[in-house]
């Protein structure tokens, strides 16, 4: 019974769960941006009203959405070799992961936000003499990105949840350093107790962002499976 309650590992290791945060924290702000820099990508191809490109964005999009990330990790980490001749680190191969699966996810979602613009403004940016890039980077992207705030939000609690999918390649973040500790101490309700806790903690602040962004009229709502 006093290993079941064993919290004095928590304070014990401290030192191990602030470096296993502050990796997660690494992998999520460098996945945050690959992930959206894809899903913009991505997301303008499905919206654009061009076959060659609508379709072949479409078939990549579905196809790794229909992947489980975990499995999407594993191949990454493994694969990486193989098919461009280098082996990635177990760090780059969580990050790459994350990008490409939920880049994802959120091109579903900017591809909605571009949706709810009116087309009458993609009229009006070609009577300017812009292009398509000029339109899309100029008129319609600024205005989707305000209603997409609360969809990009709730994505951004997904990467984060899924940074600890990291743990499978041996990368030592947050969760990672529980189980190691775990492992160590067996103090397993102590341990999972407070790994659950501190994401708790993170990914509430995160949704209460998105619903208050969410009360905007005129905002894309994410209804994306995780």
């Amino acid at each position: 019974m006093d290993t079941f309650w064993k919290w004095s590992v928590i304070p014990e290791n401290a030192g191990f769960f602030l470096g296993g945060f502050r990796l997660t924290l690494t992998i999520f702000a460098i996945a945050w941006i690959g992930c959206w820099a894809f899903a913009v990508l991505f997301g303008a191809m499905r919206h654009s009203s061009r076959p060659w490109l609508r379709y072949p964005a479409a078939a990549v999009v579905e196809v790794i959405r229909g992947t489980p990330g975990l499995m999407f990790v594993v191949w990454v980490y493994f694969l990486s070799q193989p098919l461009i001749g280098y082996a990635l680190s177990p760090f780059w191969a969580a990050v790459w992961a994350l990008v490409i699966h939920q880049g994802a996810y959120g091109a579903e979602v900017v591809r909605a936000g571009l949706s709810s613009v009116d087309r009458g403004q993609l009229a009006a940016g070609y009577s300017t003499g812009l292009g398509y890039v000029g339109v899309m980077g100029w008129i319609v992207l600024p205005q989707a990105l305000r209603n997409m705030a609360p969809a990009i939000v709730n994505r951004s609690v997904a990467l984060f949840k899924n940074t600890s999918l990291a743990f499978v390649i041996g990368v030592i973040e947050f969760f990672r350093a529980g189980t190691i500790v775990n492992g160590r101490e067996n103090a397993s309700f102590a341990v999972f107790t407070f790994l659950a806790a501190v994401y708790f903690v993170c990914c509430f602040s995160l949704s209460r962002l998105g619903h208050h962004l969410g009360q905007r009229p005129g905002v894309i709502e994410d209804t994306t499976a995780v």
